[in-house]
């Protein structure tokens, strides 16, 4: 079968800068995968080009070989999923009186879109620096941390 992975912009920012702290263990990842199909969701690509700008994306996007996903934007499934687990996040949130950085929706959108996209015949794997995050809100993702 064949293992598609799904992008972080936590992953392509340190791959990118080679002063971060995470760069060189970014970059071990993405050469570990570098066999699979790698992909971006609509909102990583989005929050990626506004540190980046367009043409250097997309440069970096050919440099890698990592494609823009757009399956399954439009479908109702994944909108539903990303809503029900920002509902909970936002539930143990509140129960537990944290303090901690806050999550957006599109955190949400991200997992939610690595997790339906490839559809039927694909497993699918989540590169990201926030593995104990989308382990706890998409336990049957596979999440690859650096």
């Amino acid at each position: 079968m064949v293992k598609v992975v799904f992008l972080d912009t936590n992953i392509l920012i340190t791959t990118v800068d080679p002063k971060d702290l995470h760069h060189a263990r970014s970059v071990a990842l993405m050469k570990s995968v570098s066999y699979s199909p790698l992909l971006l969701s609509p909102p990583v690509y989005a929050e990626v080009s506004v540190g980046m700008g367009s043409e250097a994306v997309l440069a970096f996007l050919e440099e890698w070989r990592i494609r823009p996903s757009f399956a399954a934007v439009d479908t109702p499934a994944l909108w539903e999923l990303a809503a029900e687990r920002f509902a909970s996040y936002r539930i143990n949130r509140k129960r537990s009186g944290s303090d901690g950085p806050r999550r957006i929706l599109t955190d949400f959108l991200i997992g939610a879109h690595a997790l339906l996209a490839p559809g039927s015949g694909y497993a699918s794997a989540l590169a990201t620096l926030d593995g104990r995050f989308f382990k706890q809100y998409f336990p049957e993702l596979e999440v690859l941390v650096p």
